[in-house]
């Protein structure tokens, strides 16, 4: 059940997202007034025409940069249910580096395309990369039954899969590496409109299917045998998480870069201040979270005119809370 603390949780995201949105169109090189932000959006007539043009570059990046935080907190929160480890992430498990090895074949791996096939390429390369490395851990899962264990095991597919992407670089040439390495830092300033359109459709159609889950969810935080005995089918649910977990780090991955510490952070800040624990409420809470994260963290690489990489800003977020985690899990262990 949720309580009035969790909807003025959830407000309070949502009216932050917007406040940051506005502020991400409006503040920068070439300030427009948030009035007239407004108005441009709602498509009436503006003093400048230049602070049309400004706004619109600013827009695609905005709606970018709430969809894919968005999406990575959702990911994330499902791996930590599913492994049942508050430092399951799409990081962390390796997807995100099985999505960075499919772009990283694309982009240098020889292969010769233009628009968009190789965009289409390039996407479906990542889900690939991302869908094989989620699917070898549930392999491993079967035998591989402490989750801390397992966890380490994600880490080290990580390393050897970065270490195959290391491979590809001594074949590709330069203008190659140097396009893999700038996509590598993260950013979400690279998609053009049509792009925006496709990514947004994608990251709101898996995360409908991801709360389509909340029953499976909210039965398997007490286990899968538990889960089981109210007719959940575990294997129909294991493919879900598999594919939604796997297309939400592979679009993010592909379009953004691989943004870390979002998936791991988020679900446990929410975790922290939310009453809730049914997953209904707590996927869509978790969401705003993310948007939330996203929106802001694009918003100080902006005011650093560009010269933060997004994934330092992520970093100096987020790992302070993946400290905290720890810390918290130590002291769980050591009472029991």
């Amino acid at each position: 059940m949720k309580n009035k603390k969790d909807i003025y949780i959830a407000v309070i995201l949502l009216i932050g997202i917007l406040i940051l949105f506005l502020v991400n169109l409006s503040v920068g090189d070439g300030n427009v007034p948030i009035s007239e932000t407004v108005n441009i959006l709602f498509g009436g007539n503006v003093k400048n025409e230049t602070w049309s043009f400004i706004v619109e570059h600013r827009l695609n990046r905005s709606i970018t940069a709430i969809m894919a935080g968005g999406a990575l907190a959702v990911a994330g929160l499902i791996l930590q249910v599913f492994f049942r480890n508050p430092l399951a992430g799409p990081g962390v498990l390796g997807v995100t580096s099985g999505a960075s090895l499919g772009v990283a074949l694309i982009v240098m791996g020889g292969f010769t395309f233009s628009g968009l096939v190789q965009s289409s390429a390039i996407i479906i390369s990542g889900v690939l990369g991302a869908f094989g490395v989620l699917f070898l851990l549930l392999l491993l899962s079967k035998y591989v039954k402490n989750q801390i264990t397992l966890l380490v095991v994600g880490l080290m597919i990580g390393y050897f899969v970065s270490a195959l992407v290391n491979i590809l670089f001594l074949a590709a040439d330069e203008s190659e590496t140097r396009a893999y390495v700038i996509w590598g830092l993260g950013s979400f300033e690279k998609l053009s409109t049509l792009e925006v359109y496709l990514f947004t459709v994608i990251v709101s159609v898996f995360s409908v299917l991801a709360l389509m889950l909340s029953k499976g969810l909210n039965a398997l935080v007490l286990g899968a045998d538990y889960a089981k005995s109210l007719g959940i089918n575990m294997k129909f649910l294991r493919l879900m998480i598999i594919l939604i977990t796997s297309v939400l780090a592979a679009v993010v991955t592909v379009y953004c870069g691989p943004i870390s510490f979002i998936g791991i952070a988020v679900p446990q800040l929410v975790l922290l201040i939310l009453k809730s624990r049914n997953y209904r409420w707590f996927i869509p809470v978790c969401f705003l979270g993310g948007g939330f994260l996203g929106i802001f963290s694009d918003l100080i690489v902006r005011w650093s005119d560009n010269s933060l990489p997004l994934n330092t800003v992520t970093a100096i977020i987020g790992a302070p809370i993946i400290i905290w985690t720890i810390v918290k899990l130590n002291h769980q262990f050591a009472k029991s």
